[in-house]
C-alpha cells in the first residue's frame, strides 16, 4: 500500500487521469445519455460502463486516435536522435547565447509563434513538433519549469482558446453545426482575433510576472528536460537552421486550409497537375506519390512525419552519426516520451466513454432548459461540462449541433462564439485537457503546480469574457 501511494505522488498526473476515467464511469451509471433530434431530447437509459468495456476503451482510444499517438513517438524519436547531432546541439547554443539578457524576449516570441501556429494550423499535435526545440533552448537560458511551460505548451492553449482558422477540434466543430445550420470558420472571426489578442496579451502579462518573481528567488526548479542534448562539438549551423526552416515552412504550408479560408487554390491546382501529370501513357509521379499524396494544405500529421523522417536522415548524414547512435536514439526517444503518451492515451479512454453514453448531453438538457430562450450564462456552464469531459471538441458539435441551430435562433453566432472559447478556457485548467496533460507529463510538472500559477489568469479571463457574452447577446 506505502509503495502504491508513493507511486501515485510520483506521477501525479496519472492519478488524476484514473481518478477522471472512474468519475466519468461512475457518472455513466447514474446520469442516462441521450440525444437530441432539433430540440428534442430523447434519452436512452443508463449507458453503465462495465468492467470489459475498461479494457476495449483502450483499444478504441488506440484506435480513434492512433494518429495523434504515433505522431507524439515520432517527435519523441526525432529529438532524441537529433539531441545528438552536434549540429543541433550548437544551433540551439547559438539562439541561446543570442538572447542571453533578454530571456523575457525570447519567452515572448517563442509564445507568440506558438500562439499563431496553433490558431491557424488545421491540426494542433503538428506545433508538438517545436515544442522540445523551445523547451531545450529554455533549458540553456535556465528558465524554470513553469516558464519553460508558458511559451510553449501553454501557449498552445492560448491558441485554442483564441481559434482563427486552426485546431481540428475547432474545424470539426463547424463541419457538424454544418449538418444544421450554416456556418463557416470566419462565423465572429472579428471577435475571436480580438479575444485571441486579448488573451495572448493577458496571458503573457501573467508570464512576465512570473518570470520576475522567480527571478528574485534564490531556489527555482530547473528544467527537467526529456531530450537533453550531447556535450556541445564545434559543427556546421547553417545545415540545421537551413532543416528547421523547410520543417516550419511545411507546417505552415501543410496545415493551412488555404482553399476554404483564404479562397487561394494554387497549392490542390499543383497537386492535381503534378499527380495527373503523364509520362508517355503513365502518371508517373503520382504512382510515385501514391495514391494517399495529399494537396498542401489538406495533410494529415503522416504528412509532417515524412518530412521529419528525411530531413532526420540528411542530418544523420550531414553530421555523420553513428548508426549505433541512432538505434540507441529510437530506442531512448520511445522509452522518455512513452510515459506522455500513456497519459494522453489515458485521456481519450474518458472520450471513448462519453462516445458510448454520451450523458453530458444529458446535463447539457438539464442546464439549457432552465431558461426559454437564449441564456449566455447556461450556456456557457454547458459549454464548460462538454469541454471537461469531451476531450475532443469536434465532438461537442455532433452531440449538440442540433439543439443550437433550432433554439439558439438569432442568438446562434453568440452560442457558436461561446462553445468556442469556453472550449479553450476550460484546456487551461481541465483534469482531463489533453495538450494540458501532454505538457505537463512531458515536463514532468504536478497538476496542482500549474493549477496554482495559473488560476487568476483563468479567473479574470472568465470574468472578462463573461461580461463580453452579456453584451453580445443584450445590448
Amino acid at each position: 500500500m506505502k509503495k502504491m501511494k508513493n507511486m501515485f505522488e510520483r506521477h501525479d498526473l496519472l492519478k488524476i487521469v484514473l481518478l477522471g476515467i472512474f468519475l466519468t464511469l461512475v457518472l455513466t451509471w447514474i446520469i442516462p445519455y441521450g440525444y437530441f433530434s432539433g430540440s428534442t431530447f430523447t434519452s436512452n437509459g443508463l449507458g453503465r460502463i462495465g468492467l470489459s468495456d475498461i479494457f476495449l476503451s483502450s483499444i478504441f482510444s488506440t484506435n480513434f486516435f492512433m494518429q495523434q499517438l504515433l505522431f507524439i513517438i515520432s517527435v519523441g524519436i526525432f529529438y532524441a536522435i537529433l539531441t545528438k547531432v552536434s549540429g543541433y546541439k550548437a544551433l540551439v547554443s547559438k539562439i541561446a547565447t543570442f538572447f542571453k539578457g533578454k530571456e523575457k524576449v525570447f519567452a515572448i516570441i517563442a509564445s507568440l509563434c506558438v500562439t499563431l501556429l496553433t490558431t491557424f494550423l488545421a491540426q494542433t499535435y503538428v506545433v508538438v513538433l517545436f515544442i522540445p526545440f523551445i523547451i531545450n533552448i529554455a533549458h540553456e537560458l535556465k528558465f524554470d519549469k513553469i516558464t519553460a511551460f508558458m511559451c510553449s505548451f501553454g501557449s498552445m492553449l492560448v491558441g485554442i482558446l483564441g481559434a482563427t482558422y486552426g485546431t481540428e477540434g475547432f474545424v470539426y466543430f463547424v463541419n457538424y453545426l454544418n449538418n444544421y445550420q450554416t456556418v463557416s470558420l470566419t462565423t465572429k472571426i472579428g471577435v475571436r482575433f480580438g479575444i485571441l489578442i486579448f488573451t495572448f496579451g493577458l496571458y503573457n502579462f501573467f508570464m512576465i510576472r512570473y518570470i520576475r518573481k522567480v527571478e528574485n528567488e534564490k531556489k527555482k526548479e530547473e528544467i527537467e528536460d526529456l531530450f537533453l542534448m550531447e556535450e556541445e562539438k564545434k559543427a556546421k549551423i547553417w545545415p540545421m537552421a537551413l532543416f528547421f526552416g523547410i520543417l516550419f515552412v511545411f507546417a505552415i504550408l501543410g496545415y493551412v486550409n488555404w482553399t476554404e479560408n483564404f479562397d487561394i487554390t494554387i497549392f490542390e491546382d499543383f497537386h492535381t497537375w503534378l499527380t495527373e501529370l503523364k509520362i508517355g501513357d503513365y502518371t508517373v509521379i503520382g504512382y510515385i506519390l501514391g495514391n494517399n499524396a495529399k494537396a498542401l494544405g489538406t495533410w494529415d500529421l503522416y504528412g509532417i512525419t515524412v518530412i521529419m523522417a528525411v530531413l532526420l536522415l540528411l542530418s544523420i548524414i550531414i553530421y555523420r552519426v553513428k548508426l549505433d547512435t541512432v538505434f540507441d536514439g529510437i530506442t531512448e526517444g520511445i522509452q522518455k516520451i512513452m510515459k506522455p503518451v500513456l497519459i494522453l492515451l489515458f485521456v481519450y479512454i474518458i472520450f471513448v466513454f462519453i462516445y458510448w453514453a454520451p450523458f453530458t448531453i444529458t446535463i447539457s438538457n438539464w442546464i439549457l432548459e432552465l431558461s426559454e430562450s437564449f441564456n449566455p450564462f447556461l450556456t456557457t456552464i454547458s459549454a464548460a461540462i462538454s469541454s471537461l469531459f469531451h476531450i475532443d471538441f469536434g465532438y461537442t458539435g455532433f452531440a449538440l449541433g442540433s439543439y443550437m441551430a433550432s433554439q439558439f435562433g438569432s442568438s446562434f453566432d453568440i452560442g457558436f462564439l461561446i462553445y468556442v472559447v469556453i472550449n479553450g478556457l476550460i484546456g487551461f485548467i481541465a483534469p482531463t485537457g489533453a495538450i494540458l496533460l501532454l505538457g505537463l507529463s512531458y515536463m514532468n510538472i504536478p497538476y496542482k503546480t500549474w493549477i496554482k500559477n495559473i488560476w487568476k489568469f483563468v479567473l479574470i479571463l472568465l470574468t472578462i469574457l463573461l461580461f463580453l457574452f452579456v453584451l453580445l447577446s443584450y445590448v
